[in-house]
């Protein structure tokens, strides 16, 4: 086939591999994708996730108290005016809100109380038994040194409202319930919830820009003007703005990388050959191999992670080896047609992209769906992009006509040699005393590896977390737990076994929402008891009166009256449920959702001297069907034990393979001893290297291990190969060693970027890949060659 027809044909290729791949592709930006969906507490900590999914946090500081809130206040009311930016604004708790909604609530957990306790209350209030009841609520209200006591004992004389509330703790502690939500203690801190408009949170993408354009309306143009609002500092998180930097960051770490490669990949190809021609066929070969392997993931996967979007860019600085590689045979071949040169690199580059497919392919084993989908894509990758390379790219590269040889550059090249063994021997020495002294690289177990390096959502609630939860005096204690179920019913039995399994020393309270989800029996039960009580209102209300109580302290028990005789004449289909606003100022503690069914909150807190790593409670709650404990550190407790066998499932197939391939490959003890000692001294260095910068072994720079051993192997293959030709010399295998540097040097520099992003798993990652690339490339292209003939001499 001509050339100008491989050339159309290569180009057709491409357009048709991208518009495929393209097509077909999802991607995936969730962190807990990364993870194995079966992990215990993640499935909690998604939907704790959900349920606040459409919440942004606005966090008003200062250290006036009074400022803090009127800068709040005037804050919520300028959003709340802006109804294309929010769609609603709360800053109030439910005890500061329409007093309607707080009898509403009041009625509805009397509606939906367990009969025997609605039994209670109607008993207590009885003619004989009313004048000690309000007598003891106005000695409380007088003289309690509780102000929410006292203040409901003044508003509440019946204790409609305090026996409601305890209805909702389960007899627990009530001051969590009654806390807040909106205010530090110390009122330093408050806090707006910020719901948006229509389709702001679509992706990450609009999350992001609905983010930016509400931080520039609050701080750009509405602060400025508060020209009395000194010394206020004012905050965003919440999940939109987790979702928006951690996407965008790593959107942005992955462009950054890919430009860098691009520009590392043209500017030392031009150093290597002074030819530009071949640079561009080269660019369009790795365009098309990364659009076939995309394409064939669409296949495969319908959806990629970050994480492999990532080493699918990196894929870049992989399989321009094997091109590069091609053209150094016709280089060292002058006059030879493609089918020989071909036939001359095909057994180095076939062997090759095997040992590093069949490496990368163990991480297919991996329990993390982003190493698994990672190990899977970037196998294909090696192997179709071989096959690009040799087939597609080197036919075309040959006809640009004969690539200059540069003698100085080779010269220099022989001079490296010598001078790498030296520096991968004071590499040895320096990685010996550092390991040493610091001790071997360690592993980090924590979530923290998925978050922005830089992240104002992030540090704005540890301090919300910190001012208002109090987890700073007793971290551990206190445990988020979701349910969630088709219906009503299905949600009582998941709570209600719950209950019974939290009833354990290991727990020293639970705040579960039994009280606010419906039950028909109750409620039809109930409704005709209230009625009776609801009768009374006359006689309750001259009681009160009598017992010298003012006409406001009878108000809410007055609307509550009125809410039961509403529901009692609307004659509504049973259960009943709060009006959605009701729901909202609750927290959303219950709420219905189209992908999930009915979900609630609950909390836990473990008794004095329990922790999550020492609560096995936690862990039988997790099997009462629809239960979930959920939250970061919970998750992080599953995480740590499962990244331990992690390192197995991934190291122990990936040294087996590797072993395998070493006796296939290498042929004779010397050729695999020598290539063993290059391995081995290339993983020290990292080691040692990995200590001295304080690296850890994380949920992301496991990745670089197959990574450097698959180059390892790739470039002492391609070393060894040309080494074990008849009448190779020093001069040649130094030529082989200037074009794999270049490989290398590509590779390495291009995860080298990732070392600059924003993302810290990344970071990690990018520094691991890079010392480990740049010492194999050292060891095996340079050390090795020279030692090689060191030894033959």
């Amino acid at each position: 086939m001509k050339p100008a027809y491989l050339r159309l044909l290569f180009v057709l290729l491409v357009i048709v591999a991208g518009a495929f791949g393209v097509s077909r592709l999802d991607f995936d930006v969730d962190p807990l994708s990364l993870l194995p969906q079966e992990l215990p507490g993640l499935q909690g900590t998604r939907l704790l996730r959900e349920q606040k999914r459409n919440l942004l946090l606005i966090a008003v500081q200062a250290d006036d108290p009074a400022l803090a809130e009127v800068t709040a206040d005037a804050l919520a009311e300028h959003l709340a005016a802006k109804p294309e930016l929010c769609a609603s604004v709360r800053s109030k708790s439910l005890l500061q809100s329409d007093p309607a909604i707080i009898a509403e609530v009041v009625a509805y957990l009397w509606l939906n109380a367990p009969p025997q306790e609605v039994a209670k209350l109607i008993s207590s209030l009885d003619p004989a038994s009313i004048t000690a009841l309000l007598a003891k609520s106005k000695e409380a209200a007088a003289s309690s040194l509780d102000l929410q006591n006292a203040t409901l004992s003044g508003y509440d004389p019946l204790g409609l409202a305090r026996g409601a509330l305890a209805l909702m703790s389960s007899g627990g502690d009530m001051s969590s319930l009654m806390s807040d939500e909106f205010s530090s203690a110390d009122g330093t801190l408050r806090l707006l919830f910020v719901t948006p408009p229509g389709q702001a949170l679509a992706d990450y993408r609009a999350a992001n820009a609905w983010l930016t354009q509400i931080k520039k309306a609050v701080r750009e143009e509405w602060l400025p003007q508060q020209k009395e609002l000194v010394g206020v500092k004012i905050g965003f998180t919440g999940d939109p703005a987790f979702q928006a930097e951690i996407a965008t960051g790593m959107e942005g770490d992955m462009r950054q990388s890919i430009g860098a490669v691009t520009f590392i990949v043209g500017f030392l190809f031009w150093l290597l050959h002074r030819s530009v021609k071949p640079l561009l066929w080269l660019l369009l070969a790795i365009l098309c191999a990364n659009l076939l392997t995309l394409g064939t993931a669409g296949v495969i996967y319908g959806s990629l992670n970050v994480m492999s979007m990532g080493f699918a860019a990196i894929l870049t600085g992989l399989i321009e080896d094997f091109g590069v590689y091609g053209l150094h045979v016709s280089r060292e071949h002058p006059g030879e047609r493609f089918g020989s040169i071909c036939r001359r690199a095909l057994p180095s580059v076939t062997w090759s992209a095997v040992s590093i497919a069949g490496i990368f392919a163990m991480l297919g084993l991996s329990q993390l769906p982003g190493v698994a989908q990672l190990g899977v894509l970037s196998a294909l990758g090696v192997l179709i992009g071989a096959a690009v390379m040799i087939f597609g790219f080197l036919p075309l590269g040959m006809t640009t006509g004969k690539l200059e040889e540069h003698h100085g550059s080779i010269r220099l090249a022989m001079r490296m040699q010598g001078i790498m063994v030296w520096l991968v021997l004071i590499a040895l020495i320096a990685a010996t005393a550092v390991v040493g002294w610091k001790g071997l690289p360690r592993m980090d177990f924590g979530s923290a590896v998925l978050r922005p390096d830089k992240s104002e959502a992030f540090d704005v609630l540890e301090d919300i977390e910190q001012r208002m939860l109090n987890t700073s005096n007793e971290p551990g204690r206190n445990v988020p737990v979701v349910f969630a179920a088709a219906d009503a019913t299905a949600l009582r039995q998941s709570i209600l076994a719950s209950q019974k399994t939290l009833k354990s020393d290991e727990v020293e309270a639970q705040l579960l929402p039994l009280a606010l989800v419906p039950n028909a029996d109750a409620q039809k039960t109930n409704l005709a008891a209230l009625q009776t009580l609801a009768a009374r209102e006359d006689a309750l209300k001259q009681a009160v009166d009598a017992a010298g109580f003012t006409d406001v302290a009878y108000a809410l028990t007055q609307n509550v009256f009125k809410q039961l005789r509403e529901w009692d004449a609307a004659k509504t289909a049973l259960p009943l449920w709060p009006k959605p606003i009701v729901l909202e100022n609750l927290g959303g503690i219950v709420s219905q959702h189209d992908k999930h069914g009915l979900m609630a909150m609950g909390s836990i807190r473990l008794a004095l001297g329990r922790s999550l790593e020492n609560a096995p409670v936690l862990h039988e709650l997790e099997k009462v069907p629809g239960a979930h404990p959920a939250g970061w550190a919970f998750l992080r407790t599953s995480l740590e034990p499962l990244l331990k066998r992690e390192i197995l499932y991934v190291c122990v197939p990936t040294i087996v393979i590797a072993c395998l391939l070493f006796l296939l490959v290498f042929h004779g003890w010397r050729e695999r001893a020598f290539a063993f000692v290059t391995l081995a001294a290339s993983g020290w260095i990292l080691l040692g290297g990995m200590s001295a910068w304080g690296l850890t072994w994380n949920l992301m720079s496991v990745g670089a291990i197959p990574l450097c051993l698959g180059l390892g192997l790739d470039f002492t293959i391609h070393v060894m190969h040309s080494l074990r030709e008849p009448g190779m010399t020093r001069e040649r295998v130094a030529s082989l060693g200037r074009s794999l540097a270049y490989c290398g040097l590509s590779t390495g520099l291009g995860f080298g970027a990732l070392a600059v992003g924003s993302n810290r798993g990344l970071i990690t990652l990018g520094m691991t890949a890079m010392i480990g690339v740049l010492t194999v490339l050292i060891t095996a292209a340079f050390a090795l060659p020279w030692v090689w003939f060191r030894r033959k001499d």
